[in-house]
């Protein structure tokens, strides 16, 4: 049997060499080079064409090269009667937390306000505020946010924390559901975006959302793209109600070359990188799924197709 691989990213051959290097015994096809489609039973997968996957007939599971499944899950003819997994890495989520809280930490700070002085030759101090007494929201309380919170509570932020179900986390006041989500946007200085894309979340911070929002504040999108209305999200900046919004994820990616986003001079824009996955530690974990798999065992981190994620 063998393993298909596909990956549209720019260090596909470290991947290749780490997943080799994690399982020397196997055989990997890089599609579209798949040989005979009959001999593929595992599939690595991140953004591969719609249709492909249903090309193997004795495919035991598929794993999600990185830790969203949105792309894998809008193609229409995915085999839905197999495992599906999420790259569930740790090292990932400690590089989300090293993002959100140096973001976090730069408008808690005014590092953006400064920034912009400086291009106007501006001496000017301002008034600096305690981290306890900074708001920071967390939607979306799945590993990536639970570590977000960790890293956060610790530098001594008031913390709150919205989610689709029920949680229970340590230093964090925790809502759930969507008739609390205005209470949690409306008490936010800074809101952290960490939201699986569904059709639950898809435009879920539209022009509404926005004007809940208390006067200044300043948005974080780590998730995907589709979850933010990027003309609403422009002209809650362009109108004062929110102070600026870092992006790491667009609707459209790469991001469109003359895109209002690039040149706004709220907005700071980086080309997804928040948590990149790590071929090193990431190889190791798709070599026990692929265990799993062979020995008919429980795959871990699942998807639940109800839910989307």
């Amino acid at each position: 049997m063998a393993i298909v691989f596909h990956s549209p990213w720019d260090n596909a051959d470290q991947w290749l060499a780490a997943l080799r290097a994690a399982m020397p015994r196997e055989e990997f096809r890089v599609w579209p080079d798949v040989g005979e489609p009959k001999e593929i039973d595992f599939a690595m997968v991140w953004q591969i064409p719609h249709g492909v996957l249903a090309e193997f007939p004795n495919l035991l599971a598929i794993s999600s090269l990185g830790a969203g499944t949105d792309a894998l899950l809008a193609d229409p003819d995915l085999p839905r009667n197999i495992p599906i997994t999420r790259l569930v890495d740790p090292l990932m989520a400690d590089r989300m937390a090293e993002y959100v809280c140096a973001t976090v930490l730069s408008y808690h700070l005014g590092l953006d306000v400064y920034a912009e002085q400086q291009s106007r030759e501006t001496w000017q101090r301002h008034q600096t505020m305690d981290a306890r007494d900074r708001t920071v929201a967390l939607l979306g309380l799945g590993q990536m946010g639970q570590r977000c919170a960790l890293r956060l509570d610790a530098l001594g932020f008031n913390l709150l924390g919205w989610s689709r179900t029920a949680k229970e986390i340590n230093g964090m006041h925790c809502t759930h559901g969507n008739g609390h989500l205005d209470e949690v946007l409306g008490s936010a200085d800074i809101t952290v975006v960490l939201l699986p894309l569904t059709d639950r979340t898809e435009n879920l911070l539209d022009q509404v959302a926005f004007n809940t929002m208390r006067r200044g504040t300043c948005l974080i999108n780590c998730s995907r793209g589709e979850i933010v209305v990027e003309d609403h999200l422009i002209t809650a900046l362009n109108n004062g109600r929110l102070r600026g919004a870092t992006l790491d994820a667009y609707r459209a990616e790469p991001l469109p070359r003359g895109h209002p986003l690039w040149r706004h001079p709220k907005v700071r824009v980086t080309p997804h990188i928040a948590s990149l996955s790590a071929p090193g530690t990431a190889a190791l974990i798709l070599a026990d799924q692929v265990r799993r798999a062979r020995n008919r065992q429980r795959l871990l981190d699942l998807v639940d197709m109800k839910h989307g994620y």
